[in-house]
């Protein structure tokens, strides 16, 4: 169980260093993150993972169901009934739980953070696009008379 628990905290280490490296300006890594932990976080895609129609059963059985962190549990803080085993196993899952909501959060707000620098990309290419007439030769590679003789 300690390998798993290593494994996932190195997952959350490595989501929340690729979150702040995106921070720092290279927007990028938020894509590399939400790409590598996608079915983790949101679970297998129609038409990227299977065929509509077609039952996810040929993913692993973590990516199948999504989350891998854990089921629907009733956890009231009642011990009357549960043995030193059974609540050792119900704090286990509480932590696996709470390990892949942390997870969850850093992907989630690479995510966001992926889709606002793409449609801010964007918006820019489209009003380079649609006005360069207005900016003028300066915010040019090349002028007019090097198109000339460059024939690009």
């Amino acid at each position: 169980m300690t390998d798993s628990n290593d494994k996932t905290r190195e997952e959350i280490l490595l989501a929340r260093r690729m979150f702040f490296a995106g921070c720092l300006g290279l927007p990028w890594l938020w894509i590399c993150n939400a790409l590598y932990f996608r079915l983790r976080v949101f679970g297998p895609l129609v038409m990227v993972d299977y065929w509509p129609g077609k039952s996810p059963e040929s993913l692993p059985p973590s990516a199948a169901g999504g989350r891998e962190w854990g089921g629907e549990s009733d956890v009231n803080g009642n011990d009357s009934g549960v043995g030193v085993s059974e609540q050792r196993m119900l704090e286990e899952q509480l932590e696996r739980e709470m390990e892949g909501k942390e997870l969850e959060k850093w992907v989630k707000r690479s995510t966001s953070g992926a889709f606002a620098v793409v449609t801010l990309f964007v918006a820019w290419i489209v009003t380079f696009q649609v006005n360069k007439e207005h900016f003028g030769p300066r915010w040019f590679v090349m002028d007019q008379t090097d198109a000339e003789t460059s024939g690009w």
